[in-house]
C-alpha cells in the first residue's frame, strides 16, 4: 500500500492542486495523506490553501511555524515586528499579510493543528511532525546519522515524517525511515515536491522522492 506525503506549501494553491490532481491518477487521495505543515505563509492564496486541505479529511496536518505565527499574529505583532521586520522583513510581512487574509474560522483551524502526531498505518508505529521528533530542530540531507540515531533512540516510531527544512530526503538510520518530502509550495528551484511512502507486508518501510510542475 503507497501514501502520499506532502508540506510546506506556504500558501502557493497552484502547486497543491497540481499535485493533488497527480495523487487522484494514481488513487493516492483515496487514503490518509501525511501533510507535515506550513501551510501558509509567502505564496498567494493562503485562505485557499486552508479550504482545501479542511474539506479533505483524508489529509493529515501537523502545524508547522508559519502555522502558529499566522494564527497568533493579531496577538503577536508587536513581538513578531520586534523580531523579524529590520532583520527578516520579507517574513514579517508574509506573516502579516498571511493573518489579513484569512478568516477567523481558518486561523482557529491553524491553531488548532497538533505539532506532532502519532499514528499506525497497517500496524507500523509513524510521527508526523514539521521539525524533529520533540524539538524544533530542522532535519536535512546535512544531518548526520549519529544524530538520527540518538533521535531514533529516543522514539518508538518506525517511520518518522517531517518538513520545514525544504530539502527532501529519505534515509533509513536506526531502525527508523526517515521521510523529509520536501516543499511543495516553496522550492528552491520551483518544483512542487512531495513524496511517496510504501507499506508491504514482510517488507521494511520505503518512500520515493517525487516533484512536478504545472
Amino acid at each position: 500500500m503507497q501514501y502520499a506525503v506532502l508540506g510546506d506549501i506556504h500558501g502557493n494553491i497552484e502547486a497543491l492542486e497540481t499535485v493533488w490532481h497527480s495523487l487522484e491518477r494514481t488513487g493516492l487521495t483515496d487514503r490518509v495523506v501525511l501533510n507535515t505543515g506550513d501551510n501558509v505563509g509567502y505564496g498567494q492564496s493562503p485562505e485557499a490553501c486552508i479550504h482545501f486541505l479542511k474539506d479533505r479529511p483524508q489529509i493529515i496536518t501537523a502545524r508547522g511555524n508559519y502555522d502558529k505565527n499566522v494564527a497568533l499574529f493579531p496577538e503577536h505583532e508587536a513581538e513578531y515586528r520586534k523580531k523579524w521586520a529590520r532583520e527578516r522583513p520579507e517574513k514579517y510581512e508574509a506573516l502579516r499579510r498571511d493573518s489579513a487574509a484569512i478568516s477567523e474560522e481558518s486561523r482557529r483551524w491553524l491553531q488548532a493543528l497538533p505539532a506532532e502526531i502519532e499514528m499506525t498505518l497497517q500496524i507500523v508505529p509513524l510521527v508526523l511532525t514539521h521539525y524533529s521528533p520533540g524539538s524544533k530542530k530542522g532535519l536535512g540531507t546535512w544531518t548526520a546519522d549519529a544524530e538520527l540515531k540518538e533521535i531514533a533512540a529516543g522514539t518508538s516510531a518506525r517511520i518518522v515524517v517531517c518538513g520545514h527544512t525544504h530539502t527532501p530526503f529519505v534515509r533509513s538510520v536506526g531502525g527508523v525511515l526517515w521521510v523529509n518530502p520536501g516543499s511543495l509550495g516553496r522550492s528552491l528551484d520551483g518544483g512542487f515536491y512531495y513524496a511517496v511512502l510504501t507499506l508491504n507486508d514482510g517488507h521494511e518501510p520505503e518512500a520515493e522522492l517525487k516533484s512536478a510542475r504545472n
